[in-house]
């Protein structure tokens, strides 16, 4: 079964808060909050943020939490990442399998915008 899903790539240390609407379906967009005002740009300063080199620039452990909290927000069933690698970019975005606790597998591609692209792969 394959399923994409839209949504922004909520970084660990992003958007902890949670959503407030609990009945979001696999294709609703998640926006992550930041924690404090230290997150945000600064005012005047028009640059956008570049999740695709922020989760590079991530170790193992922050890319694993990056990955579940991402899978949880689609919502997917992921309980724990027990393994990240990154395989060749889809489209010029830098992309991971991503296997859970219990086997389940899944492609995560996270662009520039944050919008992250999941796709779930029960096959392999």
């Amino acid at each position: 079964m394959r399923i994409i899903v839209p949504m922004l790539a909520a970084l660990a240390l992003a958007g902890c808060g949670g959503a407030s609407n609990t009945n979001l379906t696999a294709n609703d967009a998640v926006t992550a909050e930041p924690l404090n005002a230290a997150d945000e740009p600064a005012a005047g300063n028009t640059a956008e943020v570049n999740y695709s080199a922020a989760v590079l620039a991530q170790n193992d452990a922050q890319r694993g939490a990056t990955f579940i909290r991402a899978l949880q927000d689609a919502p997917l069933p992921c309980d724990h990442v027990d393994s990240s690698t990154r395989i060749a970019d889809q489209d010029g975005v830098p992309t991971w399998r991503v296997t859970c606790k219990g086997g389940v597998n899944y492609m995560i591609g996270i662009p520039k915008n944050g919008v992250a692209k999941i796709i779930s792969r029960t096959d392999r």
